[in-house]
């Protein structure tokens, strides 16, 4: 009998050293995805509002946009753009554009779509209710070696976020770039540059999320509101900056939530959509909104 009682007391105390252990280790996991300045980012990156789970069509998502109150999406592999109903995450549209490729990048406006292959080449086409539509196939003056991965419009011009090497043509360029690129004259211009060393710098002093293990960006887009500039990597950090291109916050992105996040845009009322591929599972749209 005593020792039945002893293994009961034993018992009970590792059930409570054991839930002490995991409660302490989730509020530690909860801390590092809360170490950022909400004042100057007013999204709760570590708690979505909304996740939408997408069609196994999408599960490598790479590119997203909003346009006529609708999420619009391209893949990595096929030369599709597939409408989203906001609400559902169900296809309403799917809209073959060009020859199957690495698409790396969409964005709609007036009726025109864009979406980039990650070696630069761009395409542009009309958005009509028909399952397939003619594009324009651009050159640009990036290539493979830049792996293109973000697409956005700013200004009536087109951002191109670089993922792999920065530099084009003479540009003197230390780490990830981002260029704005005018259509009507083909002329690309640097805008920013940063290295995982600047990055760092940013999160040096923090208690929590202080290192940045690497940074390789995958989409970019313009918040409405503030015009400030999302720019999101792959490796669970999204870096935000001033239109004048100054870091306002670097934001740790929870590995668990967001397992590939690819895709990135606002809707018109500054509601931030981020989309993560399947990466094995279900491709998922995670919805985000702004903070009172």
């Amino acid at each position: 009998m005593k020792h039945l009682i002893l293994l009961v007391v034993f018992s009970m105390l590792y059930i409570s050293l054991a839930s002490r252990c995991n409660s302490i280790s989730y509020e530690e996991s909860d801390s590092l995805y809360m170490d950022y300045d909400q004042s100057k980012v007013p999204f709760a990156f570590y708690m979505p509002d909304k996740i939408l789970e997408l069609h196994r069509d999408l599960e490598e998502i790479s590119g997203l946009s909003w346009f006529d109150n609708m999420l619009w999406a391209v893949e990595d592999e096929n030369g599709y753009l597939y409408g989203i109903d906001p609400a559902t995450g169900s296809i309403t549209q799917k809209v073959k554009f060009a020859k199957d490729g690495d698409y790396e990048g969409v964005e709609l406006s007036d009726e025109k779509a864009f979406a980039i292959q990650s070696d630069g080449d761009l395409f542009r086409f009309s958005l009509m209710q028909q399952d397939e539509v003619p594009s324009v196939e651009i050159e640009t003056d990036f290539s493979s070696r830049n792996n293109v991965e973000g697409l956005a419009i700013w200004n009536d011009k087109l951002l191109i976020a670089c993922k792999g090497k920065g530099e084009i043509d003479d540009d003197d360029v230390k780490g990830k770039a981002v260029y704005l690129y005018d259509i009507s004259k083909d002329k690309v211009e640097l805008l920013f540059h940063f290295d995982e060393d600047d990055l760092e710098r940013e999160v040096d002093d923090r208690k929590y999320f202080n290192k940045i293990h690497s940074f390789d960006p995958s989409g970019i887009a313009i918040d409405p509101i503030t015009q400030d500039i999302y720019w999101l990597s792959a490796d669970k950090v999204m870096v935000v900056l001033s239109s004048d291109f100054k870091i306002r916050e670097v934001v740790p992105l929870s590995r668990k939530t967001y397992r590939q996040p690819e895709g990135i845009c606002f809707d018109s009322q500054g509601t931030l959509y981020i989309a993560s591929e399947g990466d094995g599972g279900e491709a998922k749209i995670f919805r985000l909104s702004r903070l009172q």
